[in-house]
């Protein structure tokens, strides 16, 4: 399906467009493995790349590792289907049977900065999709199905990772303990914030809501700020659980980005999204038995006015400092 919508759009382009610059550009490639070999079939629109020379832009702008460079890379054939629209066939070769892959385009040097190449790899049940562009060129696929244990265990690392690597979900977190002292409070504001992030994890991971990732992570920005500010005034507009759950809907669509980056299988990506989120569970409940207990006792000592306001200063600082960094 997928690369028939892609030949399509490529299609409709190369026949309406004119000499101006197109309003989208894209490019799309379908990858088949076999032992050693890739077989590449890249559809490409000749518009795009203003006269240079395909297969040299193809050569320097398109790499298949596995993961280190092939042998062997030759393009065996190239066929134009229609005005402006060309298939190259591509074909690696390398030194060992292949486990991993790695697809990496940076055709937007050559073509626009908004160009997006759309990946396929493998057929049926066995289909991995990705898209590749300036902000994300390369994709990483693991070939062949893991047991479901370790599966599940890769992913649960790479959530509780993602947890203890992201400092502004960790910044975000923080805010909220800062002015949680007791633990009915501390559990409801927990709750309201791992059921919101896990709807939008789910939403967007299998492509039934997308909302384009520079608003999402200025609008995470944005949430941290808000609570600091909370905080330092003392005052909230609403109860505090229930913010915590309209932003975390925010920050589950930033915890979704990272599965929407690998090309996984339909298993893969059912098995990776549960076993993902209990990974970020398991950072967010280790980072608050920290520091839960260590900002309860500073709030509630005689240390609590310079702790409140220099603890929200700088987590609103830092809040406006990433929101001028991403919307800008």
């Amino acid at each position: 399906m997928i690369h028939r919508i892609a030949l399509v759009l490529l299609i409709v382009t190369a026949l309406v467009s004119t000499a101006a610059a197109h309003d989208f550009s894209t490019s799309y490639s379908h990858v088949a493995v076999q032992d050693k070999t890739v077989h590449v079939r890249l559809t490409l629109n000749l518009k795009d790349f203003h006269n240079a020379d395909i297969r040299k832009v193809v050569e320097e702008n398109y790499h298949v590792e596995a993961p280190d460079p092939p042998s062997i890379m030759t393009v065996q054939s190239s066929d134009m289907i229609a005005e402006d629209v060309i298939f190259l066939n591509l074909r690696y070769v390398f030194d060992h049977p292949l486990t991993k892959l790695k697809i990496t385009s940076t055709l937007e040097r050559v073509t626009q900065p908004d160009h997006s190449h759309i990946v396929q790899i493998g057929e049926g049940e066995d289909t991995r999709e990705a898209v590749l562009n300036a902000a994300n060129p390369s994709v990483d696929a693991e070939l062949g199905e893991k047991a479901f244990f370790q599966t599940s265990w890769d992913f649960v690392k790479l959530g509780v990772e993602h947890i203890f690597t992201g400092y502004d979900h960790l910044a975000f977190l923080a805010g909220l303990l800062i002015m949680t002292t007791t633990l009915r409070s501390l559990l409801k504001v927990i709750t309201a914030f791992t059921v919101a992030h896990s709807i939008t994890l789910a939403l967007a991971t299998f492509g039934l809501v997308a909302i384009p990732s520079r608003l999402i992570e200025s609008l995470i920005a944005l949430s941290i700020t808000y609570i600091a500010i909370e905080n330092f005034t003392g005052k909230t507009l609403v109860h505090r659980w229930k913010i915590t759950f309209l932003f975390g809907l925010i920050h589950g669509f930033g915890f979704s980005n990272v599965l929407k980056e690998m090309a996984l299988t339909r298993r893969t990506l059912a098995i990776g999204l549960f076993s993902f989120n209990g990974g970020v569970e398991l950072g967010q409940l280790a980072f608050v038995c920290v520091v839960f207990p260590l900002a309860y006792y500073l709030s509630t000592s005689r240390w609590k006015a310079p702790f409140l306001s220099t603890s929200s200063t700088a987590i609103a600082a830092l809040g406006f400092f990433w929101f001028v960094q991403r919307a800008f």
